[in-house]
């Protein structure tokens, strides 16, 4: 028995040392909108996943603002998502990227991000060992931006970006639609004007299920020269009917992206 009183002692800085470790996870807890946590055991969630995140991106972004320039590049935004959801302190292109290669210095893209970004509903904060945390999330886009990311499936009359096959177009034999798209354009072009104007226009189309194309809109532009968009949609409206997207087997309509080239 003379060893009775060692155990119980050993007992009790066991059990003194576990509730302290409890009792600062919780009391951390209060304090995690102080501080961001770099490990998180579950993630965090925007409402209805990443698809629904682009989706609304996508959706509230003004393509005539992102694709807007001439310039080609990379934006990146960081923001922290607090244990409440909340989105908050969101930053475009920070000090430090502006020192990398590739990276486009634009203000008037970047307010516009950032503007779309403030709208974001709450999310499903990230946890650590079950309990809510304050996090930093980023979010990379690629100018022009053309690489759409939503895809909503449950909508059968959804107009889609993202989907299994894109949509085609073949003119005289050739597979490739980015090669019969400057095929028909080179054939079919009539340069718009004196302008001593070069560059690329960007059109978006709504090709349908039977591959006709409508819905159009210049999401990049050369607006400082005379008749050059007007061209531009002259020749996509005088082309003939594609193959149209599919998902899981099935056509759908679908957002394309047409490039225009006007070079010498």
């Amino acid at each position: 028995m003379k060893y009775l009183p060692t155990i119980i002692l050993l007992t009790i800085v066991v059990l003194n040392v576990f509730s302290q470790t409890n009792e600062t996870i919780k009391q951390d807890s209060t304090n995690y909108g102080e501080s961001i946590i770099d490990y998180f055991e579950t993630p965090p969630e925007f409402p209805g996943g990443m698809d629904s995140l682009w989706c609304f991106i996508e959706t509230n972004l003004n393509f005539n603002i992102i694709n807007s320039q001439k310039d080609f590049g990379k934006v990146y935004s960081v923001f922290v998502i607090k244990s409440t959801g909340q989105v908050s302190s969101i930053k475009i292109n920070p000090e430090y990227t502006r020192r990398a290669p590739g990276f486009l210095k634009d203000s008037i893209i970047e307010n516009e991000i950032k503007r779309v970004l403030q709208l974001m509903p709450r999310w499903t904060p990230a946890t650590q060992r079950n309990i809510p945390i304050r996090i930093s999330f980023s979010l990379l886009f690629q100018i022009p931006y053309t690489d759409f990311k939503c895809k909503q499936l449950s909508n059968p009359t959804a107009r889609y970006w993202k989907v299994d096959k894109p949509a085609r177009f073949v003119y005289k034999g050739v597979k490739d639609t980015r090669k019969s798209i400057a095929m028909f354009v080179s054939e079919h072009m009539i340069w718009p004007s004196q302008d001593d104007c070069v560059g690329n226009i960007l059109v978006r189309v709504l090709v349908d299920k039977t591959g006709k194309l409508s819905d159009y809109t210049i999401i990049r532009g050369l607006d400082g020269c005379r008749g050059f968009n007007e061209e531009s949609l002259r020749l996509i409206k005088l082309m003939p009917d594609w193959t149209p997207a599919e998902i899981n087997g099935k056509p759908v309509k679908s957002y394309y992206i047409i490039p225009i080239k006007f070079m010498f």
